[in-house]
């Protein structure tokens, strides 16, 4: 075999010859590109730029290279007031874990950086004052313990002989109601007796009601008697003169004899007589003799009943149960209090010890341990130390300063887009929170404070931020791309154009940014199909001066590839041209396959053991100082198995 030098120096001087035909074929193949209707020459620009020609990407490579492609369209863009500010931790959120007692730090469960919960434990302090405290308490607490017993046995002997004669007093109640009963009895009966005029006063009441009642009948009847007897006489006069039949005057002397009936009746009516004898029995004297018997007897049941009512023992004894039960009190007072002291202790500290008067400080929020100062084993002479921070940056404040003519576009709860330096792609919405309420005198300015959510933790405090204000939308609808779709090149913006599977390049005029969108001034029409995902890597691919194609395609060395690279002035008709033009184009095109073939073949490099590993080589392409991922055609034959990573 030939060395590799011989095949080198037939290749070098063959290269001038190659670049020559080379350059020949690319001024004379004309631009392969499907542009929109209404493009015109926006297409043409400056070749020093960018490239020229569009970039062939067939469907399934741009899916998997995850190129995104959406229409131009109109859109009212948010109007807002842009400033300056900072990213800050909010005001509750960032506390220093001091410690609460003089001790020593004997324990530290957590590090810098660290994600605690409330409550957690965070450090465990040795605190000789609670020892000693403890120690006194326990001291106090026996003592007291046995006063305690004391007087709980005290108040058990008084309740029992409470009870003893509580139970005496209650048979001697009894016995001296029963014979109080009695004697009121007896006293009653008599005195019902001696009481005789009361019943002759109501014998005569009934016999005046019976005399009343009677007068009335026998009133009614004497009424009754003399219609009767009217009647009767008229009936009467009326049947002697014949002009009335004897029978009704019959019927009216009847009627008469009725009536005198009834007086005779009502004059002798037998209630009247019952009343009567009623007064003659209740004028008969009774004797008072034992009516005052009864009296003292129920005198003596009286003062018995209320001797045994007072029960003087009973109340000896309830004294003494209240004078033990007090003692109780006193002694279970004296044992709460023993410990008294060393617990409230304990709540000013706002955390709990063990027998060993180990302190365990807890978190108060939940947060990151931003910061640890104590170390293990160190000591503190007072309380206040400092142990460590806890940060929560969940949600953070978005801090600027809005000038005094802008403050009538502001408002609490109005939305605010905040961008970071370090994430510069990226949009943080918030809303509002705060809004200064005094101007500063020179500056004329208001503090303006919008609330943030963090939760990912990539917005650090301290980070200079830029915020946009939104207060209002456009009043007409305007083109506008996502920024993601703007690539910016020596100075230019540029905007990758669908056409088919080719991606041309087109410069724009940007306008208002609102967002995440820029308004596009020239450059695009409305519907156009764009680039708004991966618009980097496409140019990057430009400047390389390939197409990115799939598996299948890019293993495809057929003459149809061959011969569309053929330009069409190549192909005349005519005898005496055709023949040379073609043998021409053959030639160019061989040189073109062995000059291709000779930069893309893959080179062997040592990598030990007698092994090689073959490489290609790659033309190297920066982006705004950044080196942009090589999306060759080896990126467009990933390997069934192989997942495209994109780069970050």
């Amino acid at each position: 075999m030939k060395s590799n030098a011989y095949y080198s120096q037939i290749l070098a001087s063959l290269q001038p010859i190659s670049i020559v035909l080379l350059i020949f074929i690319f001024l004379s193949i004309p631009t392969l590109v499907l542009a929109h209707g209404g493009h015109g020459n926006e297409f043409k620009q400056d070749e020093s730029t960018r490239p020229s020609g569009a970039i062939q990407v067939d469907t399934e490579t741009a899916k998997r290279l995850g190129i995104k492609v959406e229409p131009v369209t109109r859109k009212r863009l948010a109007i807002g007031i842009k400033t300056t500010g900072q990213i800050e931790t909010l005001p509750n959120k960032k506390v220093e874990v001091t410690a609460p007692i003089p001790g020593k730090v004997v324990e530290l469960l957590v590090q810098p950086g660290s994600f605690v919960k409330v409550g957690q434990p965070l450090a465990v302090l040795s605190a000789p004052e609670l020892i000693e405290m403890r120690v006194n308490s326990q001291e106090k607490q026996a003592e007291t313990a046995a006063d305690l017993q004391k007087a709980e046995t005290n108040l058990k002997l008084a309740i029992e002989n409470r009870d003893r004669i509580l139970k005496i007093a209650d048979a001697e109640i009894s016995q001296a109601q029963t014979q109080l009963a009695a004697a009121k009895a007896q006293y009653a009966r008599d005195k019902a007796l001696v009481d005789g005029e009361g019943v002759l006063k109501v014998a005569r009441e009934n016999y005046q009601r019976q005399i009343a009642i009677a007068e009335a009948e026998i009133a009614q009847a004497n009424t009754e008697l003399a219609v009767a007897q009217e009647q009767y006489n008229k009936d009467k006069e009326l049947v002697d003169q014949g002009a009335m039949p004897r029978r009704q005057m019959l019927e009216s002397q009847a009627h008469l004899q009725s009536a005198k009936a009834q007086v005779a009746r009502a004059k002798n009516r037998p209630e009247v007589l019952q009343a009567e004898t009623e007064i003659r029995r209740a004028e008969v004297d009774l004797p008072l003799r034992e009516l005052r018997e009864s009296e003292g007897k129920l005198a003596e049941a009286k003062a018995q009943l209320t001797k045994a009512l007072s029960r003087r023992e009973v109340l000896a004894a309830e004294a003494e149960v209240k004078r033990t039960q007090s003692d109780l009190d006193l002694a279970k007072s004296r044992l709460k209090l023993s410990n008294t002291t060393y617990q409230t202790r304990l709540q000013q500290l706002g955390t709990k010890a063990d027998a060993k008067g180990l302190v365990t400080v807890t978190a108060p929020i939940s947060g990151t341990v931003a910061d640890r100062e104590v170390t293990l084993g160190q000591s503190f002479q007072d309380a206040g130390g400092k142990l460590m921070t806890i940060q929560n940056d969940s949600r953070v404040y978005a801090t600027a300063n809005i000038y005094e003519k802008d403050l009538g576009k502001i408002e609490k709860g109005q939305r605010v887009n905040v961008r970071v330096a370090n994430l510069p792609n990226q949009i943080f919405t918030g809303e509002i929170t705060f809004i200064g309420s005094v101007v500063e005198g020179e500056t004329r300015i208001v503090p303006v404070k919008a609330e943030l959510d963090n939760s990912e933790g990539v917005l650090k405090p301290g980070t200079f931020a830029e915020l946009e204000v939104l207060t209002n939308r456009a009043a007409n609808a305007i083109l506008a791309i996502p920024n993601e779709a703007i690539v910016e090149a020596n100075g230019q913006k540029i905007v990758y154009v669908k056409n088919g599977n080719a991606f041309q390049s087109v410069e724009v005029k940007l306008g208002q940014i609102s967002g995440d969108l820029v308004e596009v001034k020239t450059g695009l029409f409305e519907n156009d199909l764009i680039v708004t995902q991966r618009a980097p890597q496409l140019y990057a691919e430009s400047l390389r001066g390939g197409n990115v194609k799939g598996k299948s395609e890019a293993k495809d060395t057929g003459n149809s590839h061959t011969q569309s690279l053929i330009p069409n002035w190549l192909i005349l008709t005519g005898g005496g041209i055709a023949m040379p033009a073609a043998c021409f184009a053959i030639a160019t095109v061989g040189t073109i396959a062995f000059w291709a073939g000779r930069r893309s073949h893959p080179r062997l490099l040592a990598v030990g053991n007698g092994e090689y590993k073959e490489f290609v080589y790659e033309t190297e392409v920066y982006l705004d100082n950044n080196k942009q991922p090589n999306l060759s055609e080896r990126a467009g034959v990933v390997e069934e198995g192989e997942n495209y990573q994109e780069p970050h």
